[in-house]
């Protein structure tokens, strides 16, 4: 039997879903909570205002577990009082609470378990991409709707992010809903439908899009503004109609504006000044470049690798770099693709939905002298994602010829292989590990010793391990754990165990040399050698620079 191109691309595509929803289930539970994970965790809970930092006094670790799931409640005044503290707690947060409260709802329903959290997530990547399906089918045809979700399905940054207890999915979400949104009310006026319902209900929608997506990440209004464009240009015979329910949008994202982000600026200014201008106009132009770069590799190529994976870290960020300027030529052949088929509508729609809100981010960031668009490793901008994706697929289904089958499985089987490799080739199981070591004589007093006082780490130490064990956690700065190890250790009360989990990168105050870092490291060893025997040593690594261990176990002389 012989299959046409066509059939076999559709055939590609189709298997290219199948795969990318198996891949979500199938690593549900495959990596432990990273950093910033466990902080979704610990603000969902609604208990982040009952958190207080580890001070030189160890304190029993099951004190923070009990952070981490849903407060004791009696009745409906307690879960809203529950809810309050949610939002209470987002104030120290630089992120808006929608994300937060429907997972919140979530762990009532499911508990606080990984894959129970994960799943809402993963759930909601799979809407996204039938939403996907029907954006490109909206703007190429079936063939075209199903090569798009196949590629969003697949695409490794995207995968990733289905599997990661934050917010980012869902902003993809509200980015797709959106734009199918404004797309289908413009299509609907191009062929003169007059149906007031349908009118009114995509309105709707795209209003809701617009305040989901604003009360989900704030920069979200980069989309928003690439709408705008995309309503005055392509939608211009109803413009003042679609920049309504824009508007209506934020009006209805307004009470948090006006109650939380304000706050939540005055709380985080710290966020900004970790992104601020350093150096001269030169330095700052190859800065904003490398930022570039990278949110491009990241998001149409490399995905999670760029995260840092021993012992490729020192490589893989010239190496995105190098990527990202590879993808920048292959956008522009996309977009002169287009241009020499004549495809002016298709270029236009791509172009503003992909392209421009990247452009408005880093004009953004010369004329403010900030760096954002190279900040979380490209997640800031998630909302090109989509757009770049529609670029793509238009390129390939309208400019590729005898060449569109073999690009386009090409391309699905990559990022199949990037995807998947970077969730069965690296591991993280930093706190599992510790939670084994303490669970091998569990009834034993153990005093659990960190160098770190940064809640990520805490709260997915407090997660991992099982809050029966007798557990005394010291999580302090490495400058002042020396000291306080004294203290504890010259009291009368002695522990039958320590384990000494030494973060090679603390988060906060970490040493400025590495040969600060290992003098620290000496000095501790001297204070546990005057009472205990060192009996174990592991190197523990994760998928992150800040995943890297060392773990020690001492046991009583």
């Amino acid at each position: 039997m012989k299959f046409s191109r066509s059939s076999l691309l559709t055939l590609g595509a189709i298997v290219s879903l199948v795969l990318g929803i198996i891949l979500r289930f199938a690593f549900l539970n495959r990596h432990e909570l990273w950093y910033d994970e466990a902080l979704s965790v610990l603000l969902a809970s609604g208990q982040r205002l009952s958190y207080q930092a580890p001070e030189t006094v160890p304190v029993a670790l099951k004190t923070y577990s009990a952070l981490l799931q849903i407060p004791a409640e009696s009745g409906l005044g307690d879960i809203i009082e529950t809810f309050k503290n949610l939002l209470k707690g987002l104030l120290g947060d630089p992120h808006p609470p929608l994300f937060y409260l429907s997972q919140q709802v979530w762990m009532r329903g499911l508990g606080n378990g990984v894959a129970a959290m994960r799943s809402l997530v993963v759930l909601t990547s799979l809407v996204t991409i039938a939403l996907s399906y029907q954006l490109g089918k909206l703007v190429l045809g079936r063939q075209g709707g199903l090569l798009l979700s196949a590629l969003l399905a697949l695409n490794p940054f995207f995968l990733a992010h289905s599997l990661n207890l934050r917010m980012y999915t869902l902003l993809v979400f509200w980015t797709v809903l959106s734009q199918w949104s404004l797309l289908a009310l413009i299509e609907q006026t191009a062929r003169g439908d007059r149906q007031p319902l349908r009118r009114f209900g995509l309105l709707g929608l795209l209003a809701i899009a617009i305040a989901g997506g604003l009360l989900s990440q704030y920069l979200f209004a980069y989309s928003l503004l690439a709408l705008a464009v995309l309503a005055v240009t392509l939608g211009r015979r109803r413009w003042l109609q679609y920049g309504l329910a824009l508007a209506a949008g934020v009006v209805l994202a307004l009470p948090w504006v006006l109650w939380g982000t304000r706050q939540q600026i005055n709380n985080r200014s710290d966020v900004l000044s970790q992104i601020s201008e350093a150096g001269g106009w030169l330095e700052a132009a190859l800065r904003h470049l490398q930022g570039i770069a990278q949110t491009l590799a990241s998001q149409l190529v490399l995905g999670h690798w760029v995260t840092g994976m021993a012992p490729l870290e020192a490589a893989i960020k010239p190496a995105a770099v190098l990527t990202g300027l590879g993808v920048m030529v292959g956008l522009l052949v996309c977009l002169w693709g287009l241009y020499r088929q004549r495809e002016y509508r298709l270029l236009l729609i791509s172009f503003v939905l992909g392209i421009l809100p990247l452009l408005i981010a880093l004009g953004l960031d010369i004329v403010t002298y900030k760096f954002t668009v190279g900040f979380g490793w490209g997640r800031s901008l998630i909302v090109a994602l989509p757009g770049c994706l529609l670029l793509i697929t238009s390129w390939l289904m309208r400019a590729t010829g005898r060449w569109q089958m073999p690009l386009s499985l090409g391309l699905l089987t990559l990022y199949l292989a990037i995807g998947a490799g970077d969730f069965t080739l690296r591991d993280r199981a930093m706190f599992q590990t510790a939670n084994r070591w303490v669970g091998r004589a569990p009834s034993q007093s153990t005093l659990l010793v960190m160098n770190s006082k940064a809640w990520g780490n805490v709260a997915r130490l407090a997660y991992y391990v099982n809050p029966d064990y007798s557990v005394d956690l010291l999580a302090v700065p490495p400058q002042t754990l020396p000291a306080a190890l004294a203290d504890v250790l010259d009291a009368d009360a002695r522990y039958q165990r320590v384990i000494w989990l030494n973060a090679q990168d603390p988060v906060w105050a970490a040493p400025q040399t590495a040969a600060e870092a290992n003098q620290l490291e000496q000095t501790v060893a001297a204070v546990l050698d005057r009472y205990y025997a060192l009996a174990e040593t592991a190197s523990l690594s994760g998928t992150m620079d800040i995943d890297q261990f060392i773990l020690r176990l001492y046991e009583s002389l």
